[in-house]
Order: C-alpha cells, then sequence, then structure tokens
C-alpha cells in the first residue's frame, strides 16, 4: 500500500508537469493557427475592398453608359420623326408643287411673250418706254422653266433615300434601346455584386475581431487549464496519504512495533503475546 501511495503521488507530479507541457504546446499551437488566420483574414479584407471599389466604378461605368444610350436613343428617335417629315414633305408636297408650276411655266412663257412684244412695240413710240432688255422676258420664264423641270425627280430621288435612313435611323434605334436594357440589368446585377461584396466585408471584419478576441481569451483559457491541472494532480497526491497511511499501519503490529520479516520474505512470528481469540477475551475456556 506504501508502494501504491508513492507511486500515485509521482503520478500525480509527473502528469502535472507533463501536462503543463501539453498546455504550452496546444496554447502555442493554436496562437500561431489564429496569428495565421487573422493574416488570412486581413489579405481577404483587402482583397474584398478592393473588389468593391472596382465593382462600384464599373457600376458608375455602366450607369454613365446607360444614361448615354437613353439619350443617344431619344435623338434618334427625334430624328426618325425629323427624317420621316422631311421625307414626305421631299417626296410629296414639293415635287408635286415644282410639278404644278412646271405645268404652269409654258403659259407663263407664252403671256411674257406677248408682255415683251407689246413693250417692244410701245418703245417704238415717240414717248414710248426705252424697252431694250439684254435677254427677253419670255427666254428668262423659258430658263427658269427648265431649271424647274428636273427638280421634282430629284426631289423624289432624295426622298427615297431619306425613307432608307429613315429605316437604318429605327434599326439603329432599336438596336440601341435593346443595348440600353441590357445596360439596365448589368447595373442592377452589379448592384446585386456590390451588395454582396458588402456582406463579405463585414463577415470578414467579424472573423477579425472573433480572431483577436480568440487570441485575447487563449491566454486565460490556457491559465485556468493549468490551475485546474495542477489541483487536480494536489488532490490525487493527496489522496495518497490515505493508502500511504494504511499501508504504514498494516506494516505495524497490534502493539505499534514493525512486524518480523524472515530471510526468505515470509512473515515471522509476532514478538508479544499472543493474540486472544474473541471467546477467550471474553472469558470462555474450553473444557
Amino acid at each position: 500500500m506504501v508502494i501504491i501511495g508513492c507511486v500515485g503521488v509521482v503520478v500525480s507530479l509527473v502528469a502535472a508537469v507533463v501536462g503543463q507541457v501539453v498546455i504550452g504546446d496546444i496554447e502555442s499551437s493554436v496562437d500561431d493557427s489564429l496569428v495565421l488566420t487573422n493574416n488570412a483574414l486581413d489579405v481577404v479584407v483587402d482583397s474584398i475592398n478592393l473588389t468593391s471599389t472596382i465593382v462600384d466604378t464599373v457600376k458608375s461605368g455602366v450607369n454613365s453608359i446607360g444614361t448615354t444610350l437613353t439619350t443617344v436613343t431619344s435623338s434618334l428617335d427625334q430624328t426618325s420623326a425629323a427624317i420621316d417629315s422631311s421625307t414626305q414633305f421631299i417626296g410629296g408636297s414639293l415635287p408635286d408643287a415644282l410639278d404644278a408650276v412646271s405645268n404652269v411655266m409654258p403659259t407663263i412663257q407664252s403671256i411674257a411673250n406677248s408682255i415683251d412684244d407689246a413693250l417692244r412695240f410701245a418703245s417704238r413710240a415717240p414717248f414710248g418706254p426705252n424697252y431694250n432688255p439684254a435677254k427677253p422676258f419670255d427666254e428668262a420664264i423659258g430658263e427658269l422653266a427648265t431649271a424647274i423641270d428636273p427638280l421634282p425627280a430629284q426631289l423624289r430621288q432624295l426622298s427615297q433615300d431619306f425613307a432608307g435612313l429613315d429605316s437604318s435611323s429605327q434599326a439603329i434605334s432599336t438596336q440601341l434601346a435593346s443595348l440600353a436594357t441590357d445596360v439596365q440589368l448589368l447595373d442592377q446585377q452589379l448592384g446585386q455584386v456590390s451588395t454582396l461584396v458588402q456582406r463579405y466585408a463585414k463577415t470578414a471584419t467579424e472573423a477579425q475581431s472573433l480572431t483577436k478576441v480568440s487570441r485575447a481569451n487563449l491566454s486565460s483559457s490556457a491559465r485556468t487549464a493549468r490551475v485546474l491541472l495542477v489541483l487536480l494532480s494536489l488532490v490525487f497526491a493527496f489522496g495518497q496519504i490515505v493508502p500511504i497511511w494504511l499501508g504504514l499501519e498494516l506494516m505495524r503490529g497490534p502493539s505499534g512495533e514493525p512486524l518480523a520479516v524472515d530471510d526468505v520474505g515470509e512473515v515471522g512470528e509476532v514478538s508479544g503475546p499472543p493474540i486472544q481469540g474473541d471467546d477467550e477475551a471474553a472469558g470462555w475456556r474450553p473444557s
């Protein structure tokens, strides 16, 4: 029993020392892991901040593009309306009016010829006007009619060209409107990405704070574990007092003297008075 008690005390002391070393190693390992985690989180936070800046820049650019596309589309719509009105005027009312003028020009030329003859005849009178133009009136009217004659056909051809331009502008306006819709959708998606990046940044920041708190609590937790280990070792060591005391008591006889042990390790007779049984101690004797 004494040996068992001593072994228990030694084991408790060794366990306390080994436990202190193990706790120190665990504390150091966990602290290193937390430091690496915190460094990694620093890189993640920097990356998230850079990503957020890029997303905001792209979102601003896409927003500007969308505004520009809306303005261009509106201008093309107005231009298309102006081209359509111009096409109707150039290909319709204007050449029709010039055709009507061209049809009237021979009559005007004939009247101008009559007027020219009358003025020439009047200039021969003593008090008549001096009428001798470099180009007669009817010839001027004829040249004007000749100049007007091809204009209706040219205007109608120009109207056809304007019609093609109007179709092109309408097609471009449609494509720009579709592109503006896609840009608006992209702007909405970038807004969602920006919100997600902000959530990531918040999570990473909270993880950094948690890492710092964990490092701060690690030291106190390790100290607490060391104290508990020492207390348990002491309790276990003090618990070995009982088996040691029992062993020492067993090694003593009833009289308090040590037991005699022979050379071969057998227990000899105990010096002193013989041990009486319970009946003899009570005064009973066999007959």
